[in-house]
């Protein structure tokens, strides 16, 4: 499988199923601000006061292929494996798909995520072995600590200044690149005396 990023944002997303793994994939997806629809005939109690907070949909019956015509991806967590096969089986092969109990079915898996800022670090293992997701995800949250996150921030603010700056190319990635110093991570003064140096280029 090819991993990628996609924007999710105000992308319509249904998820047929009400239980804890419909809730914790719905709460990964809220992040993205998209547009979710559950369907299921019985919700948990975390998701009726979490779809009700968010303005999230509630369908409360058993789904249908109907339900995911306009769905940019759809997300079959039921708790019958029989329930989600013939959903899987009914939807469009150009649909992004994801079966929770068995990944190749769909042809999207929910990778294990590290976020600092907008650094964003997924590891799966296509369902191999769950346990060496998470035990590498762990890994990663240790490696990748919180210092990750205002220095991602700085990051993105000087290449973007950096870029229209009247330079030549060679200087500009010259100066990108001595932003991967680990000095400008580890220190916030460090990070703002650069930044007063980058404003002061024209």
């Amino acid at each position: 499988m090819q991993p990628l990023f996609i924007n999710l944002t105000s992308q319509k997303i249904v998820i047929a199923g009400g239980g804890r793994i419909a809730f914790r994939k719905a709460k990964t997806l809220d992040e993205e601000q998209a547009h979710i629809t559950f369907v299921a005939p019985v919700f948990s109690d975390e998701i009726i006061p979490f779809a009700r907070q968010r303005g999230h949909e509630l369908i409360q019956r058993e789904a249908q292929p109907e339900d995911f015509k306009d769905a940019f991806l759809s997300i079959l967590a039921t708790n019958n494996r029989d329930t989600n096969q013939h959903l899987a089986k009914s939807l469009d092969q150009c649909q992004l798909v994801c079966v929770v109990d068995e990944a190749g079915e769909g042809n999207v898996v929910f990778p294990a995520a590290v976020r600092r800022g907008p650094l964003q670090i997924a590891v799966t293992s296509n369902g191999a072995s769950p346990k060496l997701t998470r035990k590498l995800k762990k890994q990663l949250d240790e490696q990748f600590d919180e210092s990750w996150t205002g220095y991602s921030e700085f990051l993105a603010k000087c290449r973007e200044h950096i870029k229209k700056l009247s330079i030549h190319s060679a200087e500009k990635n010259e100066l990108l690149a001595e932003l991967l110093d680990d000095r400008y991570r580890l220190s916030e003064d460090e990070r703002e005396s650069k930044w007063a140096y980058l404003s002061s280029l024209k």
